[in-house]
């Protein structure tokens, strides 16, 4: 392999910001859906559960992954309704 093609490898799957969605708390009270590196939230919500339904979809459509935060701000979950990077292997 070149260098010049090593260097396009690390460019593209290491520096390249993947899109995805947050489920995440509000600072006041509720949820919120954020795109990654936004200030703004996409939509708040009262209940999780609103939030991670909207979400969801919106991952669906956009084919980006959704992580779902706890309400201390930890990741609970992720999904990937997208370019999975690591899709499961076929066991057969």
């Amino acid at each position: 392999m070149s260098i010049l093609a090593y260097l396009f490898l690390i460019y593209k799957f290491k520096i390249m910001p993947r899109k995805s969605n947050h489920v995440v708390p509000s600072k006041g009270i509720g949820w919120s859906v954020k795109k990654s590196g936004a200030s703004r939230a996409s939509r708040n919500f009262t209940t999780k559960e609103q939030a991670v339904k909207y979400a969801t979809q919106l991952s669906k459509n956009e084919r980006t992954e959704l992580y779902i935060h706890k309400s201390n701000g930890m990741i609970q979950n992720k999904n990937s309704y997208g370019n999975d990077p690591y899709p499961p292997k076929d066991k057969k």
